[in-house]
């Protein structure tokens, strides 16, 4: 069975993976284990871990033998992800929990009793990963950023738009988002693509309509992007 939380800036996922291929993508892990171990391949280290995170861009792997687990995907672009790196990766691709600490997590979601909602504010309160604007960013960057989110879509055009918004030219944009936010603006746009997609098809359930609002060419190419970023294919996803 597979559960999701949508937010704009992370997603929770409640599900059973068992064997995902190698992947590394945008988003930093957070992946807890509800029934015994976590198997974790990161780089070329194998090891068990009751809960552990994992940086973006790092080739990784994780599933568990039995049982089901919590999967955390942070935007790479959020302060979630900065307060990670800052707190428990520390430039590191990755930290395996406590095992006291993966005991309390695991805690708090018997507590919520598998409500994903309440389970994610709770999680992300005892991680003390708390949530702040980009108070430091460029003003045009803020900007870019909430067009982006605003936008039903996101067209193969639409940096143009974006430049004649903020008044910068392509590549000075690119630059000062790169410099800004740390990862390139078109590995951004894509990777918002495909949380639109996601969250259309949680509305509509038809992968077909939900590729096409969100920008992709075609059913087939949101599905590739899903399995590249993720390492899962989207019928996995969306299993239950």
């Amino acid at each position: 069975m597979t559960d999701f939380l949508f937010e704009y800036d992370h997603m929770l996922i409640r599900s059973e993976y068992r064997t995902p291929d190698m992947h590394s993508h945008l988003a930093v892990h957070l992946v807890i284990a509800l029934d015994g171990k976590l198997n974790v391949v990161v780089e070329d280290e194998e090891f068990q871990a009751d809960a552990v995170f994992i940086d973006s861009d790092v080739n990784h792997t994780i599933y568990a033998d039995k049982g089901e687990m919590l999967v955390y995907l942070f935007d790479s672009t959020t302060w979630y992800a900065a307060e990670i790196q800052r707190k428990y990766l520390k430039e590191n691709s990755y930290f395996t929990l406590p095992s006291d600490t993966a005991k309390e997590l695991l805690n708090i979601w018997k507590n919520c009793k598998g409500n994903l909602k309440v389970s994610d504010s709770k999680v992300l309160s005892f991680l003390e990963l708390t949530k702040t604007e980009y108070d430091n960013v460029d003003f045009r960057i803020k900007t870019v950023l909430e067009t982006i989110k605003e936008l039903p879509e996101i067209p193969n055009d639409l940096v143009p738009f974006l430049c004649d918004k903020v008044n910068l030219s392509k590549s000075r944009l690119s630059h000062l988002f790169k410099e800004s936010m740390g990862i390139s603006m078109h590995r951004y746009l894509a990777l918002d693509k495909m949380k639109k997609g996601f969250l259309y098809y949680m509305k509509k359930q038809n992968i077909t309509e939900a590729a096409m609002k969100a920008g992709f060419d075609s059913p087939s190419h949101f599905a590739s992007t899903c399995k590249r970023m993720f390492g899962i294919s989207f019928s996995e996803f969306i299993k239950s």
